[in-house]
């Protein structure tokens, strides 16, 4: 129950942050400026405090992304992006860093952004442009698995080709349940 609530009300804030900036009909500031407050350079919000619902300042926030698309916003992996999105929100609304538990799942097509700069450059030919997104999202709490079936389909080395921010997981097929019956809201 729990677990549908705080979706709910991640869904519903940010459904309601989108129609506020189309219809600009919000008491309060009706236009605030664009911020990154706390994951600097990405998920751009902007506040209104007037809307009807907020985050909850008392409720654990324990959401679980799943990362399996090599889709891009502003040039990072895009859910990587909305992730950065979910904690500039919860930090300007005051949810406290022991109410946030945030985990990304990485597979799939997704896996090449675990790669250290020297493994993704010599794949890629350039630099691996998630890299100081991973930073920021891993120095503010967020815990980033990557799928230890997928790092063998993608012929990675498990021990020199990730990145330091990078957590190696059995399997993304087991840690997708295992935070969901730990009570974590999956956002796919």
């Amino acid at each position: 129950m729990k677990k549908l609530i705080a979706l709910s009300i991640i869904c519903i804030a940010m459904i309601q942050l989108a129609s506020a900036q189309e219809n600009k009909v919000q008491s309060g500031n009706p236009n605030p400026t664009w911020q990154t407050p706390l994951i600097k350079g990405y998920g751009p919000i902007k506040y209104f405090s007037k809307a009807a619902i907020q985050p909850d300042k008392n409720l654990d926030y324990k959401v679980v992304f799943k990362i399996t698309n090599d889709n891009t916003k502003d040039g990072v992996n895009a859910t990587l992006w909305h992730i950065a999105r979910l904690m500039n929100l919860l930090y300007v609304a005051g949810v406290k860093t022991d109410h946030i538990h945030v985990v990304g799942v990485v597979a799939g097509k997704a896996t090449p952004i675990v790669l250290n700069n020297k493994a993704f450059q010599k794949r890629m030919h350039k630099d691996n442009p998630d890299m100081n997104l991973l930073k920021q999202l891993t120095e503010n709490g967020v815990k980033i698995y990557v799928c230890d079936q997928a790092v063998a389909e993608h012929s990675f080395d498990p021990y020199h080709d990730l990145n330091k921010y990078i957590i190696p997981s059995l399997s993304g097929i087991i840690d997708l349940p295992t935070f969901e019956l730990k009570g974590y809201a999956l956002i796919p």
